[in-house]
């Protein structure tokens, strides 16, 4: 959803990981640093993902009602 990804290890191999889709652990790893951010980014991250469903679970609804959406093409080169 956000575009923004980290490489995490996960069962011995790297991935890359939208940052709301990394493991509380894991963002608490990766912003350790920073005892101020890190409650708040965790907190936005944990909001990003409930939305995310919501929106998949909004839209999965729509088209079964026959309600069709558009695609929006995102240009990463920017």
């Amino acid at each position: 959803m956000t575009g923004a990804y980290l490489r995490v290890k996960r069962g011995g191999k790297f991935e890359n990981v939208e940052v709301e889709h990394l493991t509380d652990e894991e963002r608490e790893l990766r912003f350790s640093g920073d005892t101020d951010l890190s409650p708040w980014f965790n907190l936005v991250c944990n909001k990003l993902a409930e939305a995310e469903v919501v929106l998949e679970e909004t839209k999965v609804v729509m088209e079964e009602a026959g309600v069709v959406l558009a695609e929006i093409e995102r240009d990463n080169d920017e």
